[in-house]
């Protein structure tokens, strides 16, 4: 009797016990035949889907930030929501996101260091996983600043300060552990509501009784 594969949800198995063993024992710790013996099938079975180790290791990453994505899309297509609060709301997430796989963020830390000490072009690799969200912060923050929800402003530069914030909490989370994770949220809520502060100059760019008449 012939036994039918969903090899979709293989190759989602694959990448999902692949995950839980990366987070255990880091990247080097993991091979082939764990990722096999956790998923229950044999070591020529995962060949089917994975050339090596590496291209399972990067999908992984792909499937965490895919993830943050899709979540990030469902805020956006709110409409209950301002510009404002969708971009309040998707950095809230993405915080929690990067807490709950912090271990597996260490994982990736340690293999983006091995790759540039071997010469690779990390720089290349990190911007190709964070160019869309880079995007949709800029999106939000241009929003929010025609809606004049935002103190005018260069959408792009203020995107890359809030980008800077989840960057400097990464670093934390892997390396120094001197922020938590409340204290991240706090500096994204403090500024969201500084750019949130429309003098009377941003509201009306003449003068003040211009704007009474």
């Amino acid at each position: 009797m012939t036994v039918l594969v969903d090899h979709t949800q293989r190759r989602n198995l694959i990448l999902e016990r692949a995950f839980e063993l990366f987070a255990e024992e880091g990247f080097a710790g993991v091979t082939y035949q764990k990722i096999a013996t956790r998923c229950g099938i044999s070591r020529t079975s995962i060949y089917k889907y994975f050339k090596d180790k590496d291209q399972i290791f990067i999908y992984a990453i792909k499937r965490s930030t895919d993830k943050i994505s899709a979540i990030a899309k469902k805020v956006v297509e709110r409409s209950d929501l301002t510009s404002a609060e969708k971009l309040r709301r998707i950095l809230r997430l993405t915080v929690k996101m990067l807490y709950e796989n912090r271990v597996f963020l260490s994982v990736v830390l340690d293999y983006l260091t091995s790759l540039k000490t071997s010469g690779a072009d990390v720089r290349r690799k990190a911007r190709s996983r964070t160019f869309g969200f880079k995007f949709l912060l800029t999106r939000l923050v241009g929003d929010a600043i025609k809606e004049k929800l935002f103190r005018p402003g260069d959408p792009s530069v203020i995107a890359s300060r809030l980008y800077c914030i989840l960057e400097a909490y990464v670093l934390n989370l892997t390396v120094t552990d001197s922020m938590g994770r409340n204290e991240c949220l706090a500096i994204i809520d403090s500024c969201l509501d500084d750019l949130g502060r429309l003098s009377n100059a941003d509201l009306c760019p003449l003068n003040r009784n211009t704007c009474a008449n």
